[in-house]
């Protein structure tokens, strides 16, 4: 199917409510130069289920990757993606026929629907994520022995770079001092594979998702009917009403290589009299009620204003602010053994007790 300009606003919408994230500039940038694109009168981006593609079709993951820190100043021309992409094929020697998101959410979902428009490839409706992770390697490729590369990566200067490395945490830290050297974020193109290697491995339906939860969020429904669908089609399974209380900054190391944005955030639901309690590291890691674990990473946690049931970010935690707060499960690979270690330190898992949550 072609994404029209509606589909491309649902999508950035649907992003930024998976991410929760500080900033979305980046992403709305990304989505105006998409919908520039579109208003000239040229195709939108071909969105492809991955069964719709030959089993031996090269796809490949397209993101940013920045070098710890909040993405820089310096703005992308435009291109970069471009290069990366096309390096990549050099060095494979092979066409790709297909790109996807290096993450679901935040400003790497909307980079394949750019980068495709201008290379005139499809986006498959897939990722690695299903949400979005700090580091590169936390991936379910990673989980399925899948290697990271080779991978191109491309700066803001126009600099470039193929890395011939296979391990992924290995790529994680050659590709976040590339990006520190380019002047704080790198274009890449990475985890080359076919298109039956991504049936097989990835988190499937992730863009459509995306698009569809936009279109839940951007319609004129009420916040209970938005709700309600939410609860339906996308299975959140909690959603709680409470005011900011405190706002208060940890002093917890972040482990080396990923951003350090640590803080704990204090609510309290009024309607029921109860603490509720939000961990922050690089994103919405662990919520609390009254001192009991509800939600912890790969949880999706995220939050939208109850009065009309937009997206809110990080910068809506201001005490006085009434937030709704949202839980929902990640992908099921995430719940595997593996998959908990890989996502988060398995000391915050063991303050949740498992309840079976295997769904989409």
């Amino acid at each position: 199917m072609r994404l029209n300009a509606e589909d491309v606003r649902h999508l950035r919408t649907g992003a930024l409510f998976l991410a929760c994230a500080a900033d979305p500039e980046w992403c709305d940038e990304q989505q105006d130069r998409i919908l520039t694109r579109l208003a000239t009168g040229r195709a939108g981006p071909e969105l492809l289920g991955v069964e719709e593609l030959p089993d031996d079709t090269l796809v490949a993951a397209v993101g940013f990757v920045n070098n710890g820190l909040p993405l820089s100043e310096i703005r992308p021309a435009g291109d970069e993606f471009v290069t990366s992409v096309r390096l990549l094929e050099r060095e494979l020697g092979q066409r790709i026929g297909g790109l996807f998101p290096l993450a679901a959410a935040n400003v790497n979902s909307m980079v394949p629907l750019l980068t495709g428009m201008q290379l005139d490839r499809p986006v498959v409706d897939a990722d690695p994520m299903g949400r979005v992770f700090p580091l590169l390697y936390q991936s379910v490729f990673t989980l399925a022995g899948l290697p990271a590369g080779p991978l191109a990566a491309t700066g803001p200067v126009g600099e470039s770079a193929v890395l011939r490395v296979r391990e992924p945490r290995r790529a994680e830290r050659l590709v976040r001092a590339l990006a520190e050297e380019f002047g704080g974020w790198s274009a890449t193109a990475l985890y080359p594979m076919t298109a039956a290697e991504l049936s097989r491995t990835g988190v499937l339906g992730s863009v459509s998702r995306m698009v569809r939860i936009g279109r839940i969020l951007e319609s004129s429904r009420s916040t209970r009917e938005k709700h309600e669908l939410l609860r339906r089609t996308e299975g959140v399974r909690r959603i709680i009403r409470a005011r900011v209380a405190d706002v208060a900054g940890l002093s917890r190391p972040a482990p080396a290589g990923e951003p350090d944005h640590p803080s704990s955030v204090v609510f309290v639901e009024e309607s029921q009299g109860r603490f509720v309690q939000l961990e922050i590291q690089n994103e919405l890691l662990m919520l609390m009620v009254d001192g009991t674990a509800e939600a912890v990473i790969p949880d999706i946690i995220t939050m939208l204003h109850p009065e009309d049931g937009r997206v809110a970010s990080l910068d809506d935690l201001w005490v006085g602010n009434t937030l709704d707060l949202v839980v929902l499960p990640a992908a099921p690979q995430w719940y595997s053994p593996a998959g908990r270690r890989l996502a988060a330190p398995e000391t915050l898992h063991a303050l949740l007790p498992d309840r079976g949550r295997t769904r989409s």
